[in-house]
């Protein structure tokens, strides 16, 4: 929420700096992301006038122009390509002093001297846009000082509002809480509108309970032209665009008060009139950003021919108001919140009004908030208030909450008074009554936030200070918890990978399904979705941290990373018969080469290899036993080049290469290689223990041997098979794979490197031989392998 210093002190009489409110808010809760002053410092310049512009005698890119700054007439050469005689512009007397430290002083220009300087946006510190001057309104006064007409001394404060705090996503709503810190109280403009007839037909109301309130006001003769300057410039200094100044005033109001409004051109209403149902069966609205929506079950506003807005998100182009626009329906209502969000969710729509409208806003603001906006229009777009509605049921008194003054002072670890508390409360407009040790405090309206006593207990710590809680460190008993199994997993996961240059990321559990089906296919596994998605990119719950990983990798490789190493340790989602299965996976990703170059050695790009060996780092590290590795099974990755893991029966994971296809669909590199394991499942696996030994003193007895073995081998198999049958193996090592010449076809040359050691004494001749007589017997019994025949010489 971005807050106008000025605006601000319009409510609030204070003469504190813009850097110690920020500190003041931040003391009851509320983080100032930034403190933003709106211009340089700026001395000696002011609104001028150009009388006249010719071309310079000495240079085609120049102009030669009078200028009138209210006192006297200047001499000024400029280059600016939109000075116009007639048009006002910023200038700089002699003597003036700009942001970035330049004095302007008389100097010659190509043979005629320039009394002066005109000026840009960038000259002024508004920007950095320096394509031509900066172009004043018509009816700014020549001569005003320049700090004044555009407000160079305001100081934009961007405030992170939680969601709780729909209260404060106005000018109003932070005047408030300043306020109450400084113990001053909180001023609202005066607003006094003719009476006119109340009419009961210019609103239908069909949803009620979707619509609880809903206050409209007609009127007629307006104009409808631009915003004064001042007005302008506070919008685009919070970030909304000037349109004109009807629809100016609506925007204007909502940064005011907090409370969105929307203007109807009434004579584009069929009959004249609106009401607020439930959209139909292939009815459509074209909304104001020009792109045609369906609102079929959505809550909109029409008239007699259909929808002519989605209510709390966005108006409809057939009636906007425009220049052309005499009568104006003026709208302020209260939707409720859930529908708001359901609204803007199935249009894709986020705006303002559905910002604030989705968190809750205030019954009586929108009497309010109508008040100020018609009166605004009236003193600004003429006119007069003709008929006015308001369609709304009761409301239901806000109850009491009860609070112990034992039970408040425990809670917050401080000795606070009766008298205390009160006063804190009454400072943020709660109503207090204090009997017998115990507080009855009624919240204010615009407090909906505040229901237990927990909710009121925070608003006293808020206003009595934070640091006026005492700290102090917990004595902590010996011998804890043990640390669980899984966090076991994790912590050692992460440090593993951590140390192999992986770095951690951490994002949403929430996944758009086009990322799923792009990775799985759109026949794939249908993950859990949500019923009431926030965004299109949050639909469906993570079924793999794989997709989040691929998105970052990708968008780091577009801004010209290259070596890029993500993991993320975090919860999956599946569909299971009894609903939605959870689970904790970790997964990683890769792209580029194995290191940066070095003036003695060059990079190389990431192989398979890498990606197995930060596998069985991992699993090793894990100590478990009976994983073993087989062919993969998994369709976005390639299948030569890739493995699964598994436990048992269960798969506890995959490592390799992206197949080609995902690479290019994920616009990332060939050489990317990825892996998952599933921790969950991990946790269940038997572990070995660990138990410290001495080095063996024995030597070790090593054999190479190289068989031919179908196509349809893996060498992983092989491992596992001589590890399995062989005793004193210490390990196996693939050395050398070979297919081509000599070899029939679909057979291939695999080398292996066996070592074996006894762990009391050295293995012997005979033991040698019977080992290395029983691999070779049992390859050839499993796997049909056979010793390498050798080629003849040619």
């Amino acid at each position: 929420m971005k807050i106008s210093f000025l605006w601000l002190k319009e409510f609030v009489d204070f003469t504190q700096t813009p850097v110690e409110i920020a500190a003041l808010l931040l003391r009851q809760g509320f983080e100032v992301a930034s403190v933003t002053p709106v211009g340089g410092s700026v001395t000696g310049v002011v609104v001028a006038q150009v009388e006249s512009a010719q071309k310079h005698p000495n240079a085609d890119k120049l102009k030669v122009c009078e200028v009138f700054d209210g006192v006297a007439r200047h001499t000024v050469v400029c280059g600016a390509p939109n000075v116009e005689a007639g048009k006002k512009y910023p200038f700089a007397r002699l003597g003036a002093t700009l942001p970035d430290g330049l004095v302007i002083e008389k100097r010659p220009l190509r043979g005629v001297e320039s009394h002066g300087m005109l000026c840009s946006a960038r000259e002024l510190g508004l920007g950095a846009d320096h394509s031509g001057l900066y172009s004043l309104p018509s009816d700014v006064v020549v001569g005003q000082n320049i700090v004044e007409t555009l407000a160079l001394n305001d100081v934009i404060l961007e405030i992170e509002v939680t969601p709780n705090r729909p209260d404060v996503l106005s000018h109003w709503g932070v005047a408030r809480e300043v306020a109450a810190g400084l113990g001053k109280k909180c001023k609202i403009p005066t607003v006094d509108l003719p009476a006119v007839p109340v009419r009961s037909s210019l609103v239908r109301v069909d949803e009620p309970a979707l619509c609880d309130r809903y206050v409209a006001r007609a009127l007629e003769g307006v104009s409808v032209k631009a915003s004064p300057l001042s007005l302008r410039l506070r919008l685009e200094r919070c970030g909304i665009r000037s349109i004109n100044n009807v629809v100016d005033v609506t925007n204007y109001v909502l940064l005011e008060y907090g409370h969105p409004l929307h203007s109807f051109d009434r004579a584009r209403l069929a009959g004249r009139t609106v009401g607020v149902r439930k959209g139909r069966p292939g009815e459509k609205l074209e909304c104001l950003d020009a792109v045609t929506r369906d609102v079929n079950d959505i809550l909109v506003i029409a008239d007699a021919n259909g929808p002519v807005a989605a209510a709390g998100v966005m108006g409809g182009q057939s009636s906007a108001v425009g220049d052309a626009t005499v009568e104006l329906l003026l709208e302020s209502a209260r939707f409720l919140p859930s529908q708001v969000r359901q609204a803007r969710g199935r249009l894709g729509l986020s705006t303002e009004s559905s910002y604030r409208f989705e968190r809750g806003t205030d019954f009586d603001m929108a009497d309010i908030a109508s008040r100020r906006a018609a009166s605004l229009i009236l003193s600004l777009a003429g006119g007069r208030l003709v008929e006015q509605e308001d369609v709304h049921g009761s409301v239901a008194a806000r109850p009491a909450v009860r609070v112990s003054l034992e039970k408040l002072q425990k809670l917050l670890g401080l000795a606070v008074t009766g008298a205390e508390a009160r006063a804190a409360l009454e400072s943020l407009d709660f109503k207090c009554e204090e009997t017998a040790g115990e507080l009855r405090v009624t919240p204010p309206i615009h407090r909906a936030d505040v229901r237990e006593m927990a909710d009121v207990v925070e608003e006293v710590a808020r206003r009595i200070g934070y640091d006026r809680i005492p700290g102090r460190v917990r004595g902590a008993a010996l011998g804890g918890a043990p640390v669980s199994v899984l966090r076991s997993l994790i912590v050692r996961g992460r440090e593993r990978l951590i140390g192999l240059g992986f770095w951690e990321a951490a994002q949403s559990g929430l996944v758009p399904r086009s990322l799923w089906d792009r990775l799985v296919g759109p026949g794939g596994e249908n993950p859990p979705e949500l019923l009431n998605p926030l965004s299109l990119t949050g639909e469906c719950l993570n079924p793999s941290l794989l997709m989040n990983l691929l998105a970052c990798a990708a968008g780091n490789v577009r801004r010209g990373n290259p070596n890029v190493r993500l993991f993320e340790s975090a919860r999956v989602f599946h569909r299971g018969a009894g609903g939605v299965d959870e689970a904790d996976h970790l997964a990683w990703v890769a792209v580029g080469q194995d290191g940066p170059d070095h003036w003695k050695f060059h990079s190389r790009p990431l192989e398979i290899w890498d990606a197995r060996g930060w596998a069985k780092s991992i699993l090793k590290d894990w100590r478990l036993t009976g994983v073993r590795f087989e062919a993969g099974r998994f369709s976005f990755l390639h299948p030569a080049q890739s493995q699964s893991i598994l436990m048992g029966d269960h798969v506890l994971g995959y490592y390799g290469r992206l197949h080609p296809r995902q690479a290019e669909a994920w616009e990332l590199p060939a050489d990317t290689f990825v892996g998952e394991l599933n921790l969950s499942l991990a946790v269940t696996g038997k572990r070995l223990d660990v138990k410290h030994v001495p080095l063996s003193r024995q030597p070790a007895l090593v054999r190479d041997f190289s068989l031919v073995f179908p196509e349809t081998v893996t060498w992983s198999a092989v491992v596992f098979w001589i590890h399995r049958a062989c005793e004193w193996v210490e390990g196996v090592d693939l050395f050398d794979v070979f297919t081509g010449q000599g070899l029939a076809v679909g057979t291939r040359s695999l080398g292996f490197r066996v070592t074996f050691r006894h762990p009391d004494r050295t293995v012997t001749d005979g033991e040698a031989h019977a080992l290395h007589e029983r691999v070779l017997t049992g390859l050839g019994k499993e796997f049909s392998a056979h010793l390498r025949a050798p080629v003849a010489p040619a």
